[in-house]
């Protein structure tokens, strides 16, 4: 590690991050999206990545509405006693429980929007079935019409006339 460097100075992706607090990669990509706060470093090919200090200042600077952000600094920050034994019970769920739920989420929100916009295309189906049925019995009343006129023009009471 260069001099000067620590694990603060590591560039992480979200993914990294969620894995390392449990909170979904979608949060921090949302927070960089929606508010210029959360510093972060983009690389030569466009990729982002965050470093831990800027995503802990963000944490204690952000506005109280973001819930995780006490749970991103737990997680991020080293530890200043010593672990707790292994008697000791948790009250935090284990980083993999929260990893998981997490993905959980993020697995959810994906089957519902896949979801929603497959009723939208099951919408748009239906109208277009009507929209062609209405066409078809507007063409069997033309052609209904034709036939009737036809029939009148050939009838033989009208051929000698």
């Amino acid at each position: 590690m260069p001099e000067g460097s620590g694990p603060d100075d590591d560039l992480l992706t979200a993914a990294e991050l969620a894995r390392l607090t449990g909170v979904s990669a979608s949060t921090f990509v949302n927070w960089t999206r929606h508010n210029p706060a959360l510093a972060t470093v983009t690389l030569h090919d466009g990729a982002v990545r965050f470093r831990r200090r800027d995503v802990l200042e963000f944490c204690s600077t952000a506005s109280p509405r973001l819930r995780v952000t006490a749970k991103v600094q737990r997680a991020l920050r080293p530890p200043t006693a010593a672990p707790p034994s292994r008697t000791t019970a948790s009250t935090e769920p284990a980083p993999e429980i929260e990893a998981l739920r997490a993905l959980a989420r993020d697995l959810r929100n994906a089957a519902h929007q896949n979801l929603q916009a497959m009723l939208t295309a099951a919408r748009l189906a239906e109208e277009t079935a009507r929209s062609h049925r209405e066409q078809l019995e507007q063409l069997a009343a033309s052609m209904a019409a034709y036939d009737a006129a036809l029939s009148q023009l050939t009838a033989p009471s009208t051929m000698n006339d």
